[in-house]
């Protein structure tokens, strides 16, 4: 972690002399003066600005993804029933965005999954040892086939949860929201 702040602390350092330099560079179009002893080279701003993306900008843009990769993101789906996320770890988080009328089994454990501003979704998923939470969404179908501790629907319109037997003792909060039914397993049927 430390060794982000410092990248992150490069970086800022980076991009106020980029500042300074571009306010500095204030000259006729085509008159970029000498840099690096050269007369009529490349604006003092321009090359600054591509040492940054070529140094640390880059490499902290790569961190940056590595760090975000324990996030599953799936947004702005539409129509699909074979959204599958087969590759699981306790770590991770999934996050559904703006889905409309589609299905997604999440297979083996994480962390906790969001579903956010979604209508006419269908979710299967095995273990989750957070928290599913489900804010700003309508009719969405929430199948459980192993377990979860808590369940969150907050501003949801329709929401129906089914729970497998080993989910039974989830809890289940919600807030501004209608319409939902919770399904236990009994003989078989639900």
């Amino acid at each position: 972690m430390a060794n982000m702040q410092g990248l992150v602390e490069r970086l800022e350092r980076a991009v106020s002399r980029l500042e300074s330099l571009s306010a500095e560079s204030h000259r006729p179009p085509g008159d970029c003066g000498e840099v690096n002893g050269v007369t009529g080279g490349v604006a003092p701003s321009v090359e600054a600005f591509d040492k940054l993306m070529n140094g640390m900008v880059a490499e902290f843009l790569k961190n940056s993804r590595i760090l975000a990769g324990d996030v599953e993101t799936h947004e702005y789906q539409e129509d699909r029933n074979d959204l599958v996320i087969s590759e699981t770890e306790l770590k991770q988080v999934a996050y559904i965005f703006k889905c409309e009328k589609s299905t997604l089994q999440i297979k083996g454990k994480v962390n906790s999954i969001i579903i956010d501003n979604c209508k006419k979704l269908g979710l299967v998923f095995d273990n989750v040892v957070g928290i599913v939470e489900v804010i700003n969404s309508q009719d969405i179908q929430i199948q459980v086939m192993g377990r979860v501790p808590t369940i969150s629907i907050n501003k949801t319109e329709g929401c129906h949860i089914y729970l497998s037997e080993d989910a039974l003792d989830c809890e289940i909060v919600s807030a501004k929201s209608s319409e939902m039914n919770i399904l236990i397993p009994q003989d078989g049927d639900y």
